[in-house]
């Protein structure tokens, strides 16, 4: 057995939140990481549900660990993440040669699928996480929540170890069988200290940005970013927004993003004066805007665990949140009326009375505070210690299973004596 632990992932694409954590991890003692991409998707073109704006993101993702692009069948690295993909590099790569664990997210395309095959028939341990929820599921289709209630019990139970990501991400594990012996909590991470570095190195561009948006000295503004589509649920935001702007003039909404809904999110804000559209903000330049607004909102009716909440989180914003969203409860991101407000998904009323409570300037530096307490609790170093613990479950599992063996070995060299 080697000195490292040697864990493999197997990821669709290079993120702007699991590039800083297989850094951070390849750092740690003991461990060595490699992770196989089955896609460039983000480095030589942008998220296509951002729409045409979109760019490659403008933050390194690849620095500091060890990683490889794995080819399609056709010999080609793909350039966007495929449901259909298949990575034939894995038949030669997940051995237990090469990997004491491999780590993967979800079983939403067919090297997923693959992969998890490969490690149950060559004996090695699987570590999973997603990001479902119960209300997630609630999308689909009868039939189809029939076949999840009959398979998912025996496909999420082929992972060894889960991570779970918050409150609703576990009670979605436990709906479907998961023993509580198999779920480590960890969550799903964002790099704060990017985030804090940047704010702190650009003070007088976040004047500029803030000025730029707040056309009065006492405006409140509030933010949404995302991609524009269906499930975001963007004009929710917008009309909440033009309610509360009826009620307390000094309340403004930017939007930063794009996709599909863009040209009618455009056509309805050109009839409104309370909400602008920026546009596609890349990585380097986002958390300049979070530090340059007040509140931060979400208003989808499907989004399992928006990673923007967080990011808006260090940064200072305090956040108001759908509950559609899987990432509020009383150990996660958002715990209302603690370090920020959740509301019924498809109450304009009731959001626009949200926004008009966070306009008090005491609840807003209150929920702020509170947003950076409960975010340096789900940060990077979170998922990092739930990674640590389950590879420590493991390798004591591997010496139980060396030690088991020994004594068999030991007895039946005695028998051939006699």
């Amino acid at each position: 057995m080697n000195d490292k632990f040697r864990l493999g992932v197997v990821f669709t694409h290079p993120t702007q939140h699991h590039g800083p954590l297989w850094k951070k991890l390849s750092e740690q003692p003991g461990l060595s990481i490699k992770v196989l991409y089955l896609s460039d998707e983000n480095q030589g073109n942008g998220d296509r549900d951002l729409g045409s704006s979109s760019q490659p993101w403008d933050v390194d993702l690849l620095s500091g660990y060890e990683y490889e692009y794995l080819k399609d069948l056709s010999g080609r690295v793909p350039s966007q993440q495929k449901k259909s993909v298949i990575s034939p590099g894995l038949l030669s790569r997940l051995t237990k040669e090469n990997f004491d664990a491999i780590f993967m997210q979800s079983f939403v395309n067919y090297s997923y699928r693959l992969t998890a095959l490969l490690c149950k028939l060559r004996g090695i341990p699987l570590i999973m996480q997603n990001d479902a929820t119960i209300m997630s599921d609630g999308r689909y289709s009868r039939s189809r929540r029939i076949a999840m209630a009959i398979l998912y019990p025996w496909m999420l139970n082929l992972a060894d170890y889960w991570l779970s990501c918050g409150d609703h991400n576990e009670i979605h594990l436990r709906h479907y069988g998961i023993p509580d012996e198999k779920i480590m909590r960890g969550c799903h991470p964002v790099d704060g200290e990017r985030f804090e570095r940047s704010i702190a190195q650009n003070q007088d561009e976040i004047r500029q940005i803030r000025k730029e948006l707040a056309t009065d000295e006492d405006a409140i503004i509030y933010g949404f970013a995302g991609k524009y589509i269906d499930r975001k649920n963007p004009f929710e935001f917008i009309e909440a927004i033009a309610k509360a702007h009826q009620r307390d003039a000094r309340i403004k909404g930017v939007m930063i993003g794009g996709g599909d809904l863009e040209p009618e999110i455009n056509k309805r804000l050109a009839k409104l004066n309370g909400v602008r559209n920026l546009g596609f903000v890349n990585q380097a330049k986002i958390p300049l805007y979070y530090a340059a607004i007040d509140a931060f909102v979400v208003t989808s009716w499907i989004d399992p665990h928006p990673l923007v909440v967080s990011e808006a989180m260090v940064s200072g914003c305090p956040p108001i949140l759908s509950d559609r969203c899987g990432n509020w409860g009383y150990s996660d991101t958002v715990r209302h009326r603690y370090n920020g407000l959740v509301y019924p998904c498809g109450n304009v009323d009731a959001l626009a009375n949200a926004m008009l409570e966070m306009a008090d300037p005491e609840n807003r530096q209150r929920y702020s505070e509170r947003s950076k307490e409960v975010f340096y609790g789900q940060d990077l170093d979170c998922e990092i210690h739930a990674f640590l613990e389950v590879i420590e479950r493991i390798k004591r599992n591997m010496h139980e299973a060396v030690y088991q063996v020994k004594p068999l070995a030991s007895q039946e060299s005695f028998s051939e004596g006699l």
